[in-house]
């Protein structure tokens, strides 16, 4: 009886020592598990792709055929158009002397365009402020308009005096950069075109340069012809 409550013994403690060991395996093993899942995963680095001479050049072409429908998908750019807002203007242009006679019949104030054949902007300015009708009718009524070239060669005699251009040089095409006149100088028209608002005795009002289309030219004539 004394031997086999020996044996029960032994066998307990084996049964338990194997437990054990048991036990410390498995805690092992979710300690290594909860190590691994909570380690930072290391983001692999992806060499690319080395391209054939054959697939780059159909990668290149296809860059190019993308460029070109982007191109022809764009709208193109429209030039502005010089127009005048109302066709069938016409103003009565004349010259400082013919100006200058009417003056004595009727006193108007004079407004003076004052151009020269290559500037672009005095072109724009006849095809689309002048030619407009609001702005025609207004100035034949309230002002005597002069049309005068700022290179003009020839001498101009105004309130008593001669004007000239001394080094005007007839050599050079019409269109060509020439000498300035002496009345240009007199009124201060130093860029092209300007406009010249007189008096009743052809003294300056106002010297006003540039381009402006029909809408902001009608008001402008107003505001010089009420001083």
């Amino acid at each position: 009886m004394k031997k086999l409550s020996t044996y029960f013994s032994v066998a307990l403690l084996v049964i338990a020592t194997a437990f054990f060991l048991t036990s410390c395996k498995s805690d092992k093993a979710a300690e290594a598990t909860a190590q691994t899942q909570t380690q930072p995963k290391t983001n692999k680095i992806v060499k690319p792709t080395k391209l054939t001479p054959q697939q780059q050049a159909q990668k290149n072409q296809g860059q190019k055929q993308l460029r070109q429908a982007q191109q022809n998908n764009q709208q193109p750019r429209q030039r502005p158009k010089y127009e005048p807002g109302v066709p069938g203007g016409k103003i009565n242009w004349m010259t400082f002397e013919q100006a200058e006679k009417a003056m004595k019949k009727k006193p108007k104030k004079v407004f003076v365009d004052v151009y020269t054949e290559w500037c672009g902007w005095c072109k724009r300015l006849d095809a689309a402020t002048f030619a407009d009708k609001r702005v025609a009718d207004y100035m034949n009524d309230n002002f005597y308009a002069v049309k005068f070239d700022a290179q003009h060669p020839d001498p101009i005699k105004l309130g008593g005096k001669k004007y000239a251009n001394p080094r005007f040089d007839a050599s050079k095409p019409k269109r060509a950069r020439n000498a300035t006149h002496e009345l240009a100088v007199k009124y201060r028209a130093r860029s092209y075109p300007t406009v010249l608002f007189l008096n009743e005795k052809l003294d300056l009002i106002q010297a006003v340069p540039g381009f402006r289309t029909a809408d902001d030219f009608l008001p402008m004539l107003q505001k010089f012809q009420a001083i």
